[in-house]
């Protein structure tokens, strides 16, 4: 689903990405590694919102460009102006399209989509109005409106309740089983430890990518975030790092 090989990208001569390479097929896909690693950057990348400064880019075959029509959204919560009034109805019909005036299916499906995550009483709520949780929920029911091919998700945990993080690993565990790719970006990788297929452990080089069998150990770690991190082995015999959950970019 994912080609990248040897791509660099660069803000104002700042190194954010240095000779990345990995082929992710269809997949579960989580990117992780410590502040300023490049994750965010990798992702607008593979949408086409950036442009990549040297290497290749493919998605589903095509330029991440022609490709972003079949990719669902969601962006950090803070990405969304707080002081503009816009109702949650509005920013759910974004993940359709950007247009004037919607179809009575375009509002059908939106609706759908709030209802997928429990949240159509939410439908007339100004999104300013709600919990750090419900807005989570909302941002993820517009990266499900248009029934995407690929879901692609920057820090969807952050600062959420349980309740809505539960919610929302539930649904995405329901759109791997029906066909539909995932990218998570995650600082904390627990909550979907045991759904995801790939890990890419990034700091701005590629430090590792494979199962998370593979990738989660010490050595890895180490390289990634240049210190020894804490890890629990659960019965299954995944490594759950304890790295935390707060923002990172």
């Amino acid at each position: 689903m994912i080609e990248v090989r040897n791509v660099s990208y660069s803000y104002n001569g700042k190194v954010a990405l240095e000779n990345v390479t990995f082929s992710s097929g269809d997949a579960f896909l989580a990117i992780m590694g410590p502040n300023g690693s490049g994750k965010t950057t990798l992702i607008k990348l593979i949408m086409g919102l950036l442009e990549q400064q040297k290497g290749e880019i493919k998605v589903f075959g095509m330029s991440p460009k022609e490709a972003r029509h079949l990719i669902g959204y969601m962006p950090q919560r803070d990405a969304i102006a707080k002081h503009i009034p816009i109702q949650v109805k509005d920013i759910v019909l974004m993940g359709i399209a950007a247009k004037k005036f919607y179809s009575k299916e375009d509002i059908e499906r939106a609706k759908e989509a709030l209802e997928e995550i429990d949240s159509l009483h939410l439908w007339n709520e100004k999104f300013s109005s709600l919990s750090q949780g419900q807005q989570q929920r909302v941002l993820f029911a517009r990266a499900l409106a248009k029934n995407p091919k690929m879901i692609i998700l920057d820090e969807p945990f952050n600062a959420v309740d349980l309740p809505s993080r539960e919610k929302m690993v539930e649904v995405l565990k329901k759109k791997r089983e029906e066909g539909t790719a995932i990218v998570a970006v995650v600082h904390n990788i627990n909550p979907i430890l045991h759904e995801i297929d790939e890990i890419l452990l990034l700091n701005k080089k590629a430090i590792a990518f494979g199962t998370p069998k593979e990738v989660l150990n010490q050595e890895n770690l180490r390289k990634a975030y240049g210190t020894d991190v804490q890890m629990i082995v659960c019965e299954e015999g995944y490594c759950h790092p304890l790295i935390g959950d707060e923002h990172a970019g």
